[in-house]
């Protein structure tokens, strides 16, 4: 055996698409009894990923869009967004396809503005805070900031139909397990928007 020769080395695995986009931009498709979004690069263009709304019709007509999954472009599964039910502020359960905990989004008590808190399982604690008109958004890490979001206008037609459209800037640093959190966060962020709408 010659052992001058080159072992071959092997390829690394890719991971998703989704986690490797430091913008992305969150489109909402559907909106009355699902809460479905498209996830683009930081172009606006290409699809990399998708927001599902999951459960049954009934409770969704009755309780709203309570049960979300995130994939990457292909279809693979990286995230499921839960909105159990629960009486007085809103609590949310971010875990990932296998069903282990990620992190546990609890709005805050604040006037004049919105604050959620993430905490994420094994991980740093994230803060969301949002300006009084609700369109500018930061994540906090110990006063870090690790992403930011606006909310934007998505065009006549999607603004008719009460379409939102996110655009979420991540820290290029941030590891795969924060950006989920992040952008659960961002889903978490839309369904307390259209739970306030509701009740007002």
């Amino acid at each position: 055996m010659d052992s001058s020769a080159a072992m071959p080395v092997p390829h690394a695995v890719p991971g998703p698409v989704l986690l490797g986009h430091d913008t992305l931009v969150m489109q909402q498709i559907t909106g009355f009894m699902s809460n479905d979004f498209d996830i683009l690069d930081g172009t606006g263009e290409q699809v990399i990923g998708h927001v599902t709304t999951s459960g049954g019709g009934v409770s969704r007509f009755f309780a709203g869009s309570r049960s979300l999954d995130v994939a990457d472009a292909d279809g693979t599964p990286l995230l499921h967004v839960e909105d159990p039910p629960d009486i007085g502020l809103d609590r949310f359960e971010l875990s990932t396809p296998d069903g282990a905990p990620l992190a546990e989004v609890t709005s805050k008590l604040a006037f004049f503005s919105t604050r959620v808190g993430i905490a994420v399982a094994g991980g740093p604690s994230l803060e969301l805070n949002g300006d009084m008109l609700g369109m500018d958004f930061t994540f906090e890490v110990e006063g870090f900031v690790a992403a930011t979001v606006a909310r934007q206008w998505g065009g006549l037609s999607r603004g008719f139909l009460g379409h939102s459209r996110y655009v979420l800037a991540i820290d290029p640093t941030a590891p795969p397990q924060l950006r989920l959190a992040i952008i659960g966060g961002c889903i978490v962020l839309d369904l307390i928007r259209q739970k306030k709408s509701r009740s007002n």
